[in-house]
């Protein structure tokens, strides 16, 4: 298996990371929290616009990130917002946020500019799964985030959820499912491993150190918030029983529906489960550093700034980073030969960067073997193909 790299045409992933690492909440998971922001601000107008330039007119799907990305406040969102409408070639907008600063002024604001922006929602499942996601007094951050998912609801847009699979909502697949289907605005969820091994948390404030400090004081080892290969796989395998005997027409469940359509010789677009992978998604930081995916943590995911860059052809194949690339096509290499490769696809790199050398290195393999085949198995078992909700997705 090779890594494939983008053509000058093909669609890439922008990450905006518009306040950086800075957020509202403080999520004892954040992947955000274990990198050192040296230059942290705003996105400008000035960076995004040296950006775009670079892109020329490529493809090009922007998600608003961050941290948390409408802290950066509707006054100085305007001016991206208008420079990205006036992108000359394709673009597509979406946004992940934890719905906690949404405001009525907000969906205003995107309606204004891009009124079919696609808004994603952080839900780790029923209330007491979201424990771990917490405010900087460590106190619950469950129904201000609610308060957010129906303000949407009002004003009729439509949402994907993101389900962070921690220890939380282990055994609890029935009752997430639920959950999410009292939510009439759902079309999609995504079901994200948090298979943190080895990770060290640099921010620690006052209100949650002594909770980080039990979970992850170490930075050694399964943190206490994470799953294995195993229970992620496990979970994933009750969700689509759940999903399939009473939701499956209602809302799409990923990484369900990728397997669905690996299964009927569909194309598969998901990152974790498609050739098309981390190199079709780069990161544009304050400071004006690209990156790769947001979700590299090891190595270094550098991979150039705009003051330097003058067409992202330049960097997209990583060439100013070739140890990043070399590690990552070693990672698919060693899927030659492995039964299961076509429908796993190599799995998420940036999880596999992480984990190499660890006790999880070989589970995270044998636990995607294994949901393959489970949902195989229970296709062949009901006997029927199955036909999510149309639209969805």
């Amino acid at each position: 298996m090779e890594l494939r790299l983008p053509r000058p045409d093909e669609s890439l992933t922008v990450i905006l990371k518009l306040a950086g690492a800075a957020c509202n909440i403080n999520c004892y998971y954040c992947y955000e929290k274990r990198k050192p922001y040296p230059d942290e601000n705003w996105l400008s107008p000035e960076t995004l616009g040296k950006f775009l330039r670079t892109a020329g007119t490529r493809p090009l799907r922007i998600v608003l990130h961050g941290g948390e990305p409408l802290l950066i406040g509707t006054a100085r969102m305007r001016p991206l917002l208008e420079l990205m409408r006036s992108y000359p070639g394709p673009l597509e907008m979406t946004m992940q946020t934890n719905g906690m600063l949404l405001t009525d002024a907000w969906v205003d604001l995107f309606d204004e500019y891009f009124p079919d922006i696609d808004i994603g929602v952080s839900i780790d499942g029923p209330r007491s799964a979201n424990a771990y996601r917490v405010d900087y007094r460590d106190l619950p951050t469950f129904d201000r985030m609610l308060r957010g998912v129906e303000l949407l609801h009002r004003r009729g847009k439509t949402i994907a959820v993101c389900v962070t699979v921690t220890k939380l909502v282990l055994d609890r697949a029935a009752e997430t499912m639920a959950m999410i289907a009292e939510l009439p605005h759902v079309r999609a969820v995504r079901l994200s491993p948090c298979l943190d091994y080895n990770v060290t948390t640099i921010k620690f404030p006052k209100g949650n150190a002594q909770s980080l400090s039990l979970l992850n004081g170490s930075g050694q080892g399964a943190a206490g918030w994470a799953t294995t290969p195993h229970e992620y796989a496990r979970f994933v395998a009750d969700c689509f029983d759940v999903w399939h005997e009473r939701h499956f027409r209602q809302f799409l469940v990923e990484p369900l529906f990728s397997m669905l359509l690996h299964f009927s010789g569909a194309d598969v677009t998901l990152t974790d489960w498609s050739l098309t992978k981390e190199p079709f998604i780069v990161a544009l930081y304050p400071d004006g550093t690209i990156g790769a995916s947001e979700e590299i943590s090891t190595p270094d995911a550098r991979i150039g700034h705009v003051d330097t860059v003058r067409d992202l052809d330049e960097i997209v194949a990583m060439q100013r980073n070739p140890v990043l690339r070399e590690a990552m096509e070693s990672l698919l290499d060693s899927c030659t030969g492995c039964s299961h490769a076509r429908v796993c696809a190599g799995g998420s790199l940036a999880d596999r960067l992480r984990l190499v050398g660890t006790d999880w290195d070989h589970e995270y393999c044998e636990s995607r073997r294994w949901l393959i085949d489970y949902v195989r198995n229970r296709c062949e078992h009901f006997g029927v193909p199955l036909r999510p909700a149309v639209g969805a997705g």
